[in-house]
C-alpha cells in the first residue's frame, strides 16, 4: 500500500512540475511577444506539445502565431481549441481571416462568436487593429448595424470609459441608471465598487468584490479589481492573494509576478516577494523595474553584495535610465560608500535633474565623502523641490 502511495506521489509530483513549466514556456512566450519578438515565442511555443490539449494555451499561441505572420499555424491553434470547446476559436479564426483580407469571412466567423459564450465586448473588437484590413467594407458596416449587446453591458462599458477618463461624477450618473433598470446583478454591483475605489472608498469596495469573486466562473477582470481594492485599504498580503489566484489558474501575464512581488514586499514578506522577482527575471532578464526592485530589495536588507549584480545589469541595460543609477546609488549609500553613490546619482541627475530626493541624496554622500562645499549647490536644489530634509544639512554645511 505504501508503494501505491508513493508511486501516486510521484505521479502528482511530476504532473505538477510538468504543468509548472509549461505554463513558465507560456509567460516567456507571452513576454517575447509583449517585446514585439513574436518569432522568437512562436518557436519557443512551437515544441510545447502539452498545449495541444489546454484551449486556453491553443488560443494563446494561436494569438501569437498571428501576429508572428503564422497565419496557417494560426488558425490550426484556433480550430483545435474550438474543436475542444465550441465557440472559444472564433474570434480567433475571425482575427486570421482578417490578416487575410476576407471581410466575408471574417464577418462570418466574428458573427458567431458574438453568438456565444465567449464573446468579447463592443468596444474590444472595434479597437483591435486585427480587424483594420476589413473595416472599410460593407460585410463589416453591415455587421454592426445589429445591436449585439445587452442594456447592462453598454452601461458598464459607459461607466469604464467616464472612471478611465477621470469623471467619476459622470460615471456615478450613468451606474444610478444602470442599478435602476437592472439592480440585482453582479455586475451592477462591480460597477459600483469601481466607482467607490476611484472614490477612495477602497473597503467598501473590497467587501463587495470579496463577495462576488467568491465563486469561479467570474471574470478575471474581477480579481484584478478586488486585488487593486485590497492594496487602496493597505490589506497588501490580501492583494497579493488575489493575484495569486490568477496565478494559480495560469493566467497568462508575467506581469503579475512583478504585481505580486510588489504586494508582497509591502506587506514583510521579502522572501516570497524576491522568489517572485527571481522568477520574472529568467522570464524578462532586461526587465529595469523587476532588476531595480530585486537590487533595492537586497539593499533595503544589508546584502550589497547581492544587490549588485542586479542593478549593475540595470545599469548595463538602461543607461538612459535615471531609476537605475538611483537605485545603485541607494545602494552604496546604505554600505557608506559615498564616492561611488555621488557617482550614481550623478549620473542619475544628468538625466533627471529635477528629482529632489536624488539632489538630496547626492549632498549627504558628498558631505560624507568630505566635499560639503559641492554639496551646498544639490542641497539647495533639494529643497527648492520641496525635500524639507535638506534644511538640517544647509544650516550646517553651508551657512557662513
Amino acid at each position: 500500500m505504501k508503494k501505491i502511495l508513493l508511486c501516486l506521489v510521484l505521479i502528482l509530483a511530476a504532473h505538477v512540475a510538468t504543468s509548472q513549466k509549461g505554463y513558465e514556456t507560456i509567460l516567456r512566450a507571452v513576454s517575447l511577444s509583449e517585446r514585439g519578438e513574436e518569432d522568437e515565442a512562436a518557436g519557443l511555443l512551437a515544441a510545447a506539445g502539452e498545449i495541444r490539449t489546454d484551449a486556453d494555451l491553443l488560443l494563446l499561441r494561436g494569438d501569437i502565431y498571428r501576429k508572428a505572420g503564422m497565419i496557417r499555424e494560426a488558425k490550426s491553434d484556433f480550430m483545435a481549441a474550438e474543436n475542444l470547446r465550441p465557440g472559444s476559436g472564433m474570434y480567433g479564426l475571425a482575427t486570421c481571416a482578417a490578416a487575410e483580407g476576407d471581410a466575408r469571412a471574417t464577418v462570418s466567423y466574428l458573427t458567431a462568436h458574438l453568438q456565444s459564450p465567449y464573446r468579447k465586448s463592443e468596444p474590444e473588437i472595434v479597437l483591435d487593429d486585427a480587424f483594420r484590413p476589413v473595416t472599410s467594407s460593407s460585410e463589416w458596416k453591415t455587421l454592426w448595424k445589429r445591436d449585439w449587446y445587452k442594456g447592462y453591458e453598454r452601461k458598464s462599458w459607459e461607466i469604464d470609459h467616464y472612471l478611465k477618463s477621470g469623471r467619476a461624477d459622470l460615471a456615478q450618473e450613468v451606474w444610478n441608471q444602470l442599478a435602476g433598470l437592472y439592480p440585482d446583478m453582479p455586475v451592477t454591483e462591480y460597477c459600483n465598487a469601481r466607482i467607490m475605489i476611484s472614490n477612495g472608498r477602497f473597503r467598501d469596495a473590497a467587501d463587495i468584490l470579496a463577495r462576488l469573486t467568491e465563486q469561479k466562473d467570474i471574470p478575471r477582470a474581477w480579481l484584478f479589481t478586488l486585488a487593486e481594492a485590497r492594496a487602496g485599504e493597505g490589506s497588501y498580503y490580501a492583494a497579493a492573494a488575489a493575484l495569486t489566484r490568477l496565478l494559480d489558474a495560469g493566467y497568462p501575464d508575467p506581469q503579475l509576478l512583478l504585481r505580486r512581488s510588489s504586494m508582497l514586499l509591502k506587506s514583510g514578506d521579502r522572501e516570497a516577494a524576491k522568489r517572485d522577482l527571481e522568477a520574472y527575471i529568467s522570464i524578462d532578464p532586461d526587465n529595469t523595474e523587476a532588476l531595480g526592485l530585486i537590487g533595492k530589495t537586497y539593499a533595503e536588507e544589508g546584502a550589497i553584495y547581492e544587490a549588485l549584480p542586479y542593478l549593475n545589469s540595470n545599469v548595463e541595460k538602461h543607461p538612459g535610465e535615471p531609476s537605475a543609477f538611483r537605485l545603485r546609488g541607494d545602494a552604496w549609500m546604505a554600505a557608506k560608500s559615498w564616492e561611488r553613490a555621488a557617482e550614481d546619482y550623478t549620473m542619475s541627475l544628468d538625466l533627471d535633474p529635477a528629482n529632489g530626493p536624488v539632489n538630496l541624496n547626492l549632498g549627504i554622500a558628498l558631505i560624507n565623502s568630505g566635499k560639503a562645499e559641492d554639496a551646498c549647490h544639490y542641497l539647495r536644489r533639494a529643497k527648492s523641490l520641496g525635500e524639507k530634509g535638506a534644511t538640517e544639512y544647509l544650516a550646517k554645511y553651508c551657512i557662513r
